[in-house]
């Protein structure tokens, strides 16, 4: 029973990364949205803007993964 658990757990941890990813980039991507409808050069810079929010979501994906990985797996 405490090997399933364990086996579980380190399953939900890393799809628990995914979750984050997904949210993350939602939540920058609706900025870059919300930039583009209300600022006047937005739509000129939407795809520069596009570029912005995919560094920025990467970067905070790799600060966030071996800080969670170390979490989940007790390193």
């Amino acid at each position: 029973m405490g090997s399933e658990m364990c086996i579980r757990d380190s399953l939900m941890g890393v799809a628990e990364i995914a979750l984050v990813a997904v949210i993350v980039f939602h939540a920058l991507n609706g900025i870059r949205i919300i930039l583009v409808d209300f600022w006047n050069i937005g739509t000129k810079h939407h795809v520069a803007l596009f570029y912005v929010v995919l560094g920025l979501w990467l970067a905070l994906m790799i600060a966030f993964t071996p800080r969670h990985l170390m979490n989940v797996f007790g390193w």
